[in-house]
């Protein structure tokens, strides 16, 4: 046969056709693969997902390794005693409650201020001896700025037996001081601790106390090792629970555990 004559029309009709149908071939082919890898991608994307949820979820019910280093009211405490520290040395501040909460809080976290009333009715619907609330410092300092030196004030007011009601005071007026210099701040924290007629100059020196700042930085960890990213965080009995929403909501999950 003759290598080098010209092919007829039909001929190269039909070399089209041919090269036509491979083609499609192999368009079709390749839209074949690349179905199939962006099935298999999106089977272990489902996959990992899942997988996070269900270790997420496992890890929720394992009891958290939280120590007894926080502010509590309840569990038997009197009214003098509402602002105990426990610590690790044992002492377990009041009575043991069949029931603890332990929120990790900010001061400067406006969802804080808004739990703060909630959380409080909470604590006044139970009896002490039977349910415990603790309260421990993660202030979110990348966040907000003043938010440690909120909890110092805390802690320095608490130095003099006034925890708490430094406490309800930095929550009733966050609008205050929230958004201040650092130095306004610190006068208005002075202010409020004149107003709850503490001595003065002992607060001033414990604002810059380093033990109180390593009690905060200690809350801080102790949140990160189990978990906490945000606050409010609540722990309930050492398990990680969803934010209740309510004071019912918190009463529902609290009467399972006093159940048991």
């Amino acid at each position: 046969m003759d290598q080098n004559r010209t092919l007829t029309k039909r001929e190269l009709k039909a070399l089209k056709r041919l090269e036509k149908l491979d083609q499609q071939r192999q368009e079709k082919s390749q839209n074949s693969l690349k179905w199939i890898i962006l099935g298999m991608g999106a089977f272990l994307f489902v996959a990992f997902f899942a997988s996070l949820i269900f270790l997420a979820k496992q890890n929720s019910q394992k009891p958290a390794k939280l120590s007894s280093n926080g502010w509590v009211k309840g569990g038997g405490l009197s009214a003098s005693e509402g602002a105990r520290l426990r610590s690790d040395s044992g002492d377990s501040g009041g009575s043991t409650p069949k029931v603890t909460l332990i929120e990790f809080e900010d001061f400067q976290c406006p969802a804080c201020k808004t739990y703060h009333p909630i959380v409080r009715d909470v604590l006044n619907s139970y009896d002490g001896k039977s349910f415990k609330l603790m309260f421990k410092h993660f202030p979110l300092t990348s966040a907000h700025k003043n938010a440690f030196a909120a909890a110092v004030a805390a802690e320095a007011a608490g130095a003099q037996g006034k925890f708490f009601e430094m406490h309800d005071l930095l929550y009733e007026r966050q609008d205050e001081w929230a958004m201040l210099s650092a130095a306004s701040a610190r006068e208005k924290f002075i202010a409020y601790a004149n107003g709850l007629k503490l001595n003065e100059g002992k607060f001033v020196k414990d604002l810059i106390n380093k033990d109180l700042e390593e009690k905060i930085r200690a809350n801080q960890n102790e949140g990160i090792n189990n978990g906490v990213s945000g606050t409010p965080t609540f722990f309930l009995n050492g398990k990680l629970i969803q934010n209740p929403r309510t004071v019912d909501d918190f009463k529902k999950l609290i009467d399972e555990e006093l159940k048991k």
